[in-house]
């Protein structure tokens, strides 16, 4: 049975369309290509993110704040019935906070018992790359470096794979008392 939300759809073309994906010359540039990734934007960043953690991308729902916690964590949103803790991405990484604006979504990704919205300035769309010229990290923030993985660039963009994993592992997310 098809699922009737239409970004299921998306991932389950998405799938089917990966074993028609152009093979890549080394064994990294072969998985990202095949595999895809979703690009999103945080301020001046264009990064990247495995499909595989990403639970849902959501518009910005009501969201209740909760006194005592760092700015960045935003509050706890009702989502479907589930709650969703919603973090300021850009503002945990150590930038501005963002800007809530019409593109604004919710990354929710899922860790233990608890989901996480990552609010991202916008949802630029799936990417597949072949050609890609590597840049180093070490020119990145940081707060942004930590969890980015690669960086490289793709006809003069500058794109940055970030690693959900490693957010999710980290004491800092997880310290949220102001």
């Amino acid at each position: 049975m098809t699922s009737p939300y239409p970004f299921d759809l998306l991932l389950e073309i998405d799938r089917r369309n990966g074993s028609q994906a152009i093979p890549a010359t080394s064994k990294t540039s072969q998985v990202l290509s095949m595999e895809g990734r979703l690009a999103f934007r945080l301020g001046a960043w264009n990064l990247l993110l495995s499909m595989q953690d990403v639970s849902e991308i959501i518009p910005v729902p009501r969201v209740t704040q909760v006194p005592g916690v760092k700015v960045w964590l935003m509050g706890m949103a009702n989502w479907r019935g589930t709650v969703i803790s919603v973090v300021d991405l850009r503002g945990f990484l150590g930038g501005k906070l963002t800007v809530l604006t019409p593109n604004s979504r919710l990354v929710v990704v899922h860790s233990g018992e608890w989901n996480y919205g990552l609010l991202v300035d916008e949802i630029i769309g799936m990417r597949h790359f072949s050609e890609r010229k590597p840049t180093a990290l070490h020119t990145l923030d940081i707060g942004l470096r930590l969890y980015v993985t690669e960086a490289f660039e793709n006809k003069s963009q500058k794109w940055l794979v970030f690693d959900v994993s490693r957010l999710l592992g980290a004491p800092d997310f997880y310290d949220t008392a102001a």
